[in-house]
This record gives structure tokens, C-alpha cells and sequence, in this order.
């Protein structure tokens, strides 16, 4: 019988695209690295950016670059990954980050000592959270962040409260704990990536 022509090849895609068995082991496994993946692109590209914009134009020019969540590179890899990030904060400068009910509770781990790395549980039946705490590791943090008339000067401390007239997020020394990350993995979507499949959930990004 005549060989299938690239019969291997076709082969090799068959196998490539076999759904594998995954334990709820080996789906948390993957929200950890994914998650640390995400979380380390998106810090790198946080401080890159606030001391690019605060050397170039001071307070004013670096607030819009904030925000690492919203960055595209990390947005891109959200999508890839199935994930929704947020940052969250006992004392946030946005309210919209303050921390609330299981996720003020999982903060509460990582400020009382209990938790200090990155973690993974189990939300509900179709999603997993992914948390990992917020340290202020670089002193370009401490120029939005540190205390008032010290680090975060006057003038600069008018412009961030023109913009969140509520913000609690000063005072802060370098090593301290600022807040946490939370992302929340679709677990349809992340085990679709794993088996190179197309997304299987429709959760709005």
C-alpha cells in the first residue's frame, strides 16, 4: 500500500491537537506559572515606564502609566491565557481598587504575614483566582507613593489629588506591602490554551 503523502506530518497534528487529561493538579499548575508570567511582564513594564515618564515629565507625565493592567502587552497576554487581572489595595489611591469581600480577605493574608507568595484556589466551578502580593521593591514607587513633603513633594502630591481627590495610597516605605494582584483565570479558557484549542468560553473580557 502507497504511503498517505505526509502521512506524518498529518500525524503529528492529530497528536498536537489530542485533548489531554488534565487533573485540577496540573489546571492550578497552570494558573500559577501563567499568572507569575503575566505579573512579572506587567511589574518590568510598570517601573520601565514610571521612570521613563517621571524622568521625561515629572508626577503629571507618569500618572497615566499607572496602571499596568491596562497595558497591551498584558492585555495580550490575558487573552492568551484566559485571565482577568486586577491590582487591589487596603489603602487604594482609586477607589475602584479597593479591596472587597473574598478578595479583601486574601489581602488580609498577604498584610498579617500569613501568605507572602503568589497562590492559586479555586473561586468557584469555573474559575480560578491567582493572587500575588504587591511589595514597593523600587524607590521610583516612592515619588507617587512615599511621604508627603519627603519623598512625594507638595506640589506633586496637589497633582494626584486633583485626580483621586479620595487617594489613601501615601506614606509608604520602601519593602512595604502596597496590595495584591488578583487574576482570575476562565478555567474553560485556560484549558483550551493547554490544549491548543480554540477559547471555549464566552466570559466578556
Amino acid at each position: 500500500m502507497k504511503p498517505i503523502e505526509g502521512g506524518k506530518e498529518i500525524a503529528r497534528e492529530l497528536e498536537r491537537h489530542k485533548i489531554k487529561r488534565l487533573t485540577q493538579e496540573d489546571i492550578f499548575k497552570a494558573a500559577q506559572k501563567h499568572g507569575d508570567s503575566i505579573v512579572v511582564v506587567a511589574q518590568r513594564l510598570h517601573i520601565q515606564r514610571l521612570t521613563e515618564h517621571l524622568t521625561q515629565g515629572g508626577i503629571a507625565a507618569a500618572i497615566p502609566y499607572c496602571q499596568p493592567e491596562n497595558f497591551e502587552e498584558v492585555e495580550v497576554l490575558q487573552d492568551k491565557f484566559g485571565a482577568i487581572s486586577r491590582r487591589f489595595s487596603e489603602r487604594p489611591r482609586n477607589p475602584q481598587n479597593l479591596a472587597k469581600g473574598s478578595t479583601a480577605q486574601a489581602l488580609a493574608r498577604y498584610s498579617s504575614g500569613q501568605e507572602q507568595q503568589a497562590a492559586v484556589e479555586a473561586l468557584n466551578q469555573n474559575e480560578i483566582r491567582y493572587t500575588s502580593p504587591i511589595y514597593l521593591r523600587d524607590e521610583t514607587c516612592l515619588s507617587c507613593h512615599g511621604t508627603v513633603g519627603q519623598e512625594l513633594s507638595d506640589s506633586d502630591y496637589t497633582l494626584l489629588k486633583e485626580k483621586y481627590p479620595q487617594d489613601q495610597a501615601t506614606g509608604y516605605k520602601k519593602g512595604d506591602l502596597k496590595g495584591m494582584w488578583e487574576l482570575t483565570f476562565d478555567k474553560m479558557d485556560l484549558v483550551a490554551f493547554l490544549n491548543d484549542q480554540p477559547k471555549k468560553s464566552r466570559r466578556p473580557r
